[in-house]
């Protein structure tokens, strides 16, 4: 019946009645009906084991019209295959099949001109069908190289694990493994050094570990300064308003804070960004696993089953293609609902969070709302009255009763000076206790604590002695003569409508003059006092700005380079010449080092971007925190733009090592083309593993887990060791050394990095989709309960009171969406009958998809 069919017909059902030979025990079955090989079969032909003898390859189409056997169900029946006898395997194959116990090895045909053909073989013929793999492995049933870490080239003339050549940085002994070692034939001055290294190394661990037990174990020699600086500590949390009592109680753990202005409607908004996030995340998850459940249970799997023997590999890679293309309509389904579902939800979501920002606002006044800027002020000399007059000019211009004025003065040059003179201010007005004497210790003790007060930069115990000459001379009176105005100041009015009528009347008359200035102006304001940076008032104008951003993205890029180099090129050189033959895989101390690769770099990537966006210069905080909050977003995607290259480049390296082809039976090193070798199944099941493995838990979850103990219990700990040691630690010392860290809005940005990793799972086969989203979920509802306890018990008083923090966190989830359409693109190319473009055409495409979206 099969050699009536007409040609590539007749493969295609042999391959089908090929699969269900193999899930028919011998005499049973379909098997028994035809009482022929299945090679015979499959071939249409009765004598296909003359063509393995002569050398020819066995053709048969893969899968059949029939669906593929799950590989799940594992049957454990008797091979039918048989010793000598080469066999193709193909999508239907089983992965548990084993040969007889006569010729119990797998050996990979290397003799024929297919590919995926295997024979059994006893372990002495290995050798004869692939030069390469002369072990018999009993545990995995498949002829192997050698198994030797750090080895180049194994030694085929033995049938044990024994290497002929090793990777640099390793040396070959007697026993044919390969030992670690530096230097080449600097070897033994390299081991010298390193030795030297080693003890010095271990003599300073030994000294950090003796110095932190001491400091564990001394007595609280000062619980004045104890008490105070925990006093305060707890005095600057957030707190409700008076109570009947005349009470400030803190906000109880309870507070919905996204409904409840405890520090502003910005941090309300927060909240409400991180809710929306794990709503959408849970969205795109249950979308996914409403496709697996309903449509095809192989949709939970797709892309998740791992690597192993070659005979493993093929059939994983036909088994994945099939499946693939099979399902790529509901690829391409689930792709438009996650588009369109979520572009809705974000319209939706920004409607709501202007209406609750509006509401908020208006229900709660504010200093803002009494207050309106000066913008235009000319460089008036501190030795000229400038707030008094300055406040009769615009009562004059607008008839309004100003309460007051408050110039931001140009005193950036001088910022030391007068830190330090409003520092003895509020020493002057609450005095510290006189700072004492530190008690007796024996040497040892003694050399920590003076390496502390060193180290550290601790006042000294003994009150410092100044001449009267020193007492007579006031800096700060010098300084105040030499200050000039910046072009900005403030004036309060007594109420909101005269506020916003001297605006109007300000903007009917075009302006004022003021010092010789024409144009002065009433601006209204979006900020709260507590977040004006005075010091940023003198130099920050658009150029200057631009030109500290312009320098910031050049420090960002070596900082990118500083931890590629530094931190990524090690694991990178491990990973690339691991040997991953016959399905070994690194094992977890190498998935954790790639964990904590990942947590330094956005560490070193948050501090960076920290110290820009504190040097451009931004008169208010929440300008300050936006522009943080899109650098860091850019940075760390470097960070994933470089992991993403060397994941891909070690991929197909790994790949091509153990001889990967395309469905179609190409070497992949023989594929030039990025996109063709791109779509592969076995890159893409390999570049969708790693994907995952960095967003889940490497980014979502573990520098969260860790983030508690650098910002709140480590500082504590630390403080309160350093404050109960060192008595002359009194006043603002012990408070500085027990405050809590300021909040900060970079967590927009940490959220935003989780979606756009969590996106670029949609390129690849959907195995890892509801897995990836769930886990975001989760570790979001770590984020949110972090944070939620952070704002309420472990930050000082703060206020964040405009809407550009959050205008800008939702401008930058239009090119993340955008990345959705062009996924939905990449995906629907030669499936949605509207478009099939091969080669650099679809990148193209997908570009168009992105930038049409944004």
């Amino acid at each position: 019946r099969l050699a009536a069919l007409p040609g590539e017909a007749a493969l295609v059902r042999g391959g089908a009645l090929r699969a269900r030979l193999q899930s028919d025990a011998p005499g049973t079955g379909l098997a028994a009906a035809l009482a022929v090989p299945s090679t015979a079969i499959v071939n249409g032909t009765d004598d296909a084991a003359s063509l393995v003898a002569a050398g020819k390859p066995i053709r048969i189409a893969r899968g059949g019209a029939t669906p593929p056997m799950k590989q799940d169900d594992k049957p454990r029946l008797p091979s039918h295959l048989k010793c000598g006898v080469t066999s193709k395997v193909h999508s239907g194959s089983s992965k548990d099949e084993r040969c007889p116990d006569e010729c119990p090895f797998f050996a990979q045909n290397r003799n024929d001109e297919d590919f995926c053909t295997f024979v059994c073989v006893t372990e002495p013929e290995c050798k004869s069908m692939n030069p390469h793999t002369p072990i018999g492995d009993s545990k995995l049933g498949v002829c192997r190289s050698c198994v030797v870490a750090g080895c180049k080239a194994c030694d085929v003339s033995v049938t044990e694990d024994r290497c002929a050549e090793c990777q640099a940085g390793y040396k070959l002994g007697s026993d044919g493994m390969c030992h670690f070692r530096l230097g080449g034939s600097w070897a033994g001055v390299v081991d010298n050094v390193l030795m030297i290294l080693g003890g010095v190394l271990v003599v300073v661990l030994a000294v950090v570990l003796i110095w932190v037990i001491d400091l564990n174990i001394r007595p609280n020699s000062n619980p004045t300064g104890m008490e105070y600086g925990l006093t305060e500590r707890e005095d600057k949390k957030l707190r409700q308003k008076k109570d009947d009592d005349g009470e400030r109680k803190l906000w109880p753990l309870t507070t919905n804070l996204m409904r409840t202005q405890v520090a502003g409607p910005g941090m309300m908004l927060h909240f409400n960004f991180q809710v929306f996030l794990m709503v959408w995340g849970f969205f795109i998850a249950a979308a996914w696993m409403f496709f697996c459940q309903f449509v095809d249970e192989d949709l939970w799997r797709l892309g998740t089953r791992k690597f192993g023997t070659p005979r493993d590999n093929c059939i994983l890679v036909a088994w994945g293609y099939e499946t693939q293309r099979e399902l790529m309509w509901t690829k391409v389904a689930f792709l438009w609902i996650a588009y369109i579902g979520s572009v809705l939800m974000c319209v939706a979501y920004g409607v709501y969070q202007l209406r609750e920002f509006q509401e908020a606002d208006y229900k709660h006044k504010t200093m803002k709302d009494f207050v309106a800027m000066v913008v235009g002020l000319p460089a008036i000399p501190g030795t000229q009255p400038v707030e008094v007059d300055l406040k009769a000019k615009i009562e004059s211009c607008t008839g309004q009763r100003v309460v007051g004025v408050s110039v931001a003065w140009d005193y950036q040059e001088y910022e030391e000076v007068i830190a330090k003179a409003l520092e003895d201010d509020l020493d002057a007005a609450d005095p510290p206790p006189d700072p004492q004497e530190p008690p007796q210790m024996n040497p040892v003790r003694k050399a920590f604590y003076n390496l502390e007060r060193n180290l550290l930069g601790l006042p000294s115990p003994v009150p410092e002695v100044t001449s009267d000459c020193e007492t007579e001379r006031d800096p700060v009176a010098t300084v105040l003569t030499q200050m000039h105005t910046s072009p900005r100041a403030f004036a309060v009015f007594e109420t909101q409508e005269a506020m916003e009528a001297a605006v109007e009347r300000v903007e009917g008359e075009g302006g004022f003059e003021f010092a010789g200035a024409e144009g002065v102006v009433l601006e209204r304001l979006t900020a709260e006092p507590d977040t004006v940076q005075w010091v940023n008032f003198g130099h920050s104008s658009p150029k200057e700005k631009a030109i500290r951003l312009l320098v910031g993205f050049g420090v960002i890029g070596l900082a990118c380079l500083f931890w590629a180099v530094v931190f990524y090129a090690p694991y990178a050189y491990y990973v690339m010449t691991f040997n991953y033959e016959n399905g070994r895989q690194p094992g977890f101390i190498v998935g954790f080092a790639f964990s904590m690769i990942v947590v330094v770099g956005n560490a070193i990537m948050y501090e960076v971007c920290a110290q820009i966006s504190d040097r451009v210069g931004f008169r208010f905080k929440d300008d300050r925190e936006a522009c943080y909050m899109i650098l860091y977003t850019i940075a760390c995607m470097f960070n994933v733009a470089l992991d993403f290259v060397t994941t891909y480049k070690t991929a197909e390296k790994v790949m091509e090592g153990l001889g990967f082809r395309s469905y179609f039976g190409v070497p992949l090193q023989e594929i030039t083309e990025f996109t063709a070798k791109f779509e592969t199944y076995g890159m893409q099941r390999s570049l969708a593993e790693n994907t995952y493995s960095y967003a889940f838990p490497s980014t979502y979850l573990i520098p969260f887990l860790i983030e508690p103990f650098p910002t709140i219990l480590a500082p504590l700990y630390v403080g309160r060791l350093i404050v109960k040691s060192h008595p002359e630690l009194q006043g603002r010392f012990a408070e500085g050394w027990l405050g809590m860290a300021d909040m900060e809005m970079g967590r927009y940005a940490d959220l935003l990095l989780n979606i756009i990793l969590g996106v670029l799972i949609f390129y690849f086969p959907g195995g890892y989709t509801w897995m990836l989203f769930l886990g975001m979920v989760a570790s979001h509802v770590w984020i949110y309960l972090f944070d939620h306890y952070r704002v309420l018990r472990s930050i000082p008083s703060c206020t964040f009171a405009s809407f550009d923090i959050e205008w800008w966190a939702q401008a930058m989830m239009a090119p993340i969406m955008g990345i959705i359409a062009a996924a939905l693109a990449f995906k629907s190319n030669c499936h949605s009958g509207l478009y099939c473009v091969k080669g650099p055409g679809i990148i193209v495409i997908c570009f168009f998809a992105w930038l049409a979206h944004t």
